[in-house]
């Protein structure tokens, strides 16, 4: 059934004749006529009957006449939407992202992106770079903030910024009188990580294997906000990203470890045959650049 059908159809209706219509319309009479034959072979039921001079609903074409407007007007709706998409301003976008990202850099830029973009819906997801990123390639997710991907994905990846890990310690414990830990210092202490596919967990196991030293001390925790209460409690020296940690809980103390290098790359993961420009996604992307991609931030 196709749309200027049923605008002939409901023109007919409104005018009470084919001429009319035809006028209102801006279409030869011909074209009416061939727009209701072709309507009322494809319902199999006639639609009007003559009465005189006028053209009069038979009651199948009642019937039609109820429902027509209403698919008129979301067809219109939907072109509407469809225009806004284009132009940038409406759409539902999902998007991923790692913490502290999530919690730390996400909620101001987009309360701004959302106050430019009201008629926008958004979801937010929050996990691990191996999750959000197998969701981008998926297809689940527009985009996702999160460390480089898996090679095997095949996904795009926009460097932001580097993020870094450090260590929260109990301002008790004897690595607290230390500016900077040394690695050797760490052999053979309780070290509370997050969980085990997280990129900033990754990075710290890979910078401390190399020393003969294995992080794992058998308690991981999936909370960051869980895992600083741990320390503060002094069950052990926690291992977080440095932006979870910018306020220390109290009776705790922020140290880095020296000697190795505990940066993370992070960025904005994307499917690399994804069409931006002109779309609410790109609006989105820029924001997120604008907001995140800082040259202090890079030199971290």
């Amino acid at each position: 059934m196709e749309f200027r059908h049923l605008q002939t159809f409901q023109a007919i209706a409104q005018e009470g004749s084919f001429l009319k219509a035809a006028e209102k319309l801006q279409y030869a009479q011909s074209t009416i006529t061939l727009h209701i034959q072709q309507l009322e072979t494809e319902l199999g039921v006639k639609l009007f009957s003559r009465r005189g001079k006028r053209t009069e609903l038979t009651v199948a074409g009642r019937t039609l006449q109820e429902h027509a407007d209403q698919l008129l007007h979301r067809a219109a709706n939907l072109q509407q939407t469809m225009t806004d998409l284009v132009a940038g301003e409406a759409g539902h976008l999902r998007i991923g992202s790692i913490e502290p990202v999530a919690t730390v850099h996400l909620p101001a830029t987009l309360v701004q992106f959302c106050q430019q973009h009201p008629n926008v819906r958004l979801t937010l997801e929050v996990g691990v770079t191996q999750v959000v990123s197998q969701r981008v390639a998926a297809g689940l997710l527009d985009l996702a903030i999160c460390s480089p991907p898996s090679a095997n994905l095949d996904l795009a990846f926009e460097l932001l910024f580097q993020d870094s890990v450090s260590l929260l310690i109990p301002e008790a414990h004897r690595l607290a009188a230390f500016t900077e830990i040394p690695v050797d210092s760490l052999i053979g202490e309780r070290l509370i990580l997050t969980e085990e596919h997280c990129p900033y967990r990754n990075v710290l196991e890979k910078a401390l294997l190399p020393y003969g030293i294995n992080p794992f001390s058998g308690i991981e925790v999936m909370s960051l906000e869980a895992l600083k209460q741990m320390v503060k409690c002094g069950l052990g020296i926690g291992v977080l990203p440095v932006d979870a940690i910018a306020s220390p809980p109290t009776n705790t103390v922020t140290r880095n470890i020296s000697e190795i290098d505990l940066n993370l790359p992070v960025g904005i993961v994307f499917h690399p045959e994804a069409n931006f420009p002109g779309s609410v996604l790109y609006s989105l992307i820029e924001a997120l650049k604008t907001s995140l991609k800082h040259e202090d931030w890079l030199e971290r």
